[in-house]
C-alpha cells in the first residue's frame, strides 16, 4: 500500500470474456428499435446486434477483470488474479490474487490512499475502467474506496481530452492513434485490447501482464504531455516518460512463449472498435 497520498493514479484494467448467456440479457435491456422499422426488420436488427454482442463477450458489464494496472508518480504495479506467479514483468511489481474478489479488495487498499484532489487518469476511463470497478465492486458486494464513489473525483480521461487536440469531431480515438499523433511510442502495434480474451485462452498470461503494463505507462506518458508536465524532447522522436521500461513490455507483449511474434487472432474488425479503444 502507498505510504503517501498520491498527486495521480493513472490505471487501467483488462477483461476476458464474460458468460455468452448475459449476451442476450443485456441486449434486451439495451436494444431500442426504430418505430418505423417493419416486424421483419426488427427481428433482423435484433438478431444481428445480438451476434455483435456474442462477439464482444469482454464488454458486458458482467465480463471478469483480469488484471488492473496502477501507475502514480511514484510506483507502478500490476494487480491480477492470473496464473502467473511472477513477482516481476519487465521489472514491474506484479502481485497475484487468489480470485477477483481478492484483487478488487487489494486493489481497494491503494485506492484508499487517494485524496478528494488525486486525479484518475486513464483512457477511456470515464466509460469503462472506473463504471466495470464499481460495477464489479457492488457485485461482490465490497465497499467502494471514496475515490470510487465521490462524484466529484477529479478524473482525466485522455481519451475525451483529445478533442481539444484535433480538429476532428469525433467521439471515440484509439490510445494508438493518439500516441502516434502526439509522437509518442505506441504498444498496441501488434498487441491491443481485443486481443486478450484470447491470449487468456491460449495461456499466454505472461504476454496479457505485460500488455497491461505497457497500456497503463503509455496512458501516464500520454497524460504527462497532454498537461503540459514534461519538458521538450531533443528530437522529432519521443518515447514518452516511461520509454525504457514501456518499450520493454511492448516488445514481451508481442513475443511468444519462445520469444518470437505469433498472431492472436484476426485484426479487428468494426465490430470490435470499442475494445480497440482500450
Amino acid at each position: 500500500m502507498w505510504l503517501v497520498q498520491p498527486n495521480r493514479i493513472t490505471l487501467d484494467i483488462e477483461t476476458i470474456a464474460g458468460d455468452p448467456c448475459e449476451a442476450e440479457a443485456a441486449l434486451r435491456r439495451s436494444f431500442s428499435p426504430d418505430p418505423r422499422w417493419k416486424p421483419a426488420t426488427i427481428g433482423e436488427r435484433y438478431l444481428q446486434a445480438l451476434e455483435l454482442k456474442k462477439e464482444r463477450l469482454a464488454l458486458l458489464d458482467t465480463a471478469p477483470i483480469i488484471s488492473v494496472a496502477l501507475r502514480t508518480e511514484a510506483d507502478c504495479r500490476l494487480l491480477h488474479w492470473l496464473p502467473l506467479d511472477d513477482a516481476q514483468v519487465v521489472g514491474i511489481p506484479v502481485e497475484r490474487a487468489a480470485d477477483e474478489r481478492a484483487m478488487l479488495i487489494r486493489l481497494r487498499q491503494y485506492l484508499v490512499a487517494a485524496s478528494p484532489e488525486t486525479i484518475l487518469v486513464g483512457h477511456n476511463l470515464r466509460h469503462f475502467d472506473l463504471p466495470r470497478l464499481r460495477r464489479q465492486m457492488l457485485r461482490y458486494g465490497l465497499q467502494l474506496p471514496p475515490c470510487l464513489a465521490w462524484p466529484d473525483q477529479p478524473t482525466y480521461d485522455t481519451m475525451q481530452m483529445w478533442r481539444y487536440f484535433s480538429l476532428e469531431d469525433r467521439q471515440f480515438t484509439s490510445l494508438d492513434e493518439c500516441l502516434e499523433l502526439a509522437g509518442l511510442h505506441s504498444h498496441k502495434t501488434t498487441v491491443s485490447g481485443a486481443d486478450v480474451p484470447v491470449l487468456y485462452q491460449t495461456g499466454d498470461y505472461r504476454t496479457i501482464a505485460a500488455y497491461a503494463i505497457a497500456d497503463v505507462l503509455a496512458q501516464d506518458a500520454l497524460y504527462l504531455w497532454m498537461t503540459g508536465q514534461v519538458s521538450d524532447r531533443a528530437g522529432p522522436e519521443c518515447t514518452g516518460g516511461h520509454a525504457v521500461v514501456e518499450e520493454a513490455a511492448g516488445r514481451e507483449a508481442a513475443a511468444g512463449p519462445n520469444g518470437t511474434i505469433q498472431p492472436v487472432g484476426e485484426a479487428a474488425s468494426g465490430d470490435e472498435k470499442e475494445m480497440s479503444l482500450l
